[in-house]
């Protein structure tokens, strides 16, 4: 399991990267944890690569809540892999935010 990797200039700010199956119902399914958790993303960019789903994330979340996130992501079925993301890729997610 990933740690959470917030932003130097926003402690509170997490960007993730997680793989899902390419199925129409995961985008839902992978959003359900921030409706619960009352916390809306930021960014969230999505995109086909094969059999797969790439979807990065960015949502401002205390260090706990933010664990409880990746966490409830990565035992979805249809979850391969959740990633906090860091250097290059999370400052170029940020500057999208």
């Amino acid at each position: 399991m990933p740690c959470v990797v917030p932003s130097p200039a926003d402690p509170c700010l997490h960007r993730l990267r997680v793989e899902v199956e390419a199925d129409p119902n995961c985008l839902l399914r992978l959003l359900e944890p921030f409706v619960v958790a009352d916390v809306l993303p930021h960014r969230l960019d999505c995109a086909r690569e094969d059999d797969r789903l790439v979807v990065h994330l960015a949502f401002r979340a205390d260090g706990d809540l933010a664990q409880r996130l990746i966490r409830r992501l990565g035992a979805m079925v249809p979850v391969r892999q959740v990633s906090a993301l860091a250097g290059e890729d999370a400052a170029a997610l940020s500057a999208a935010a």
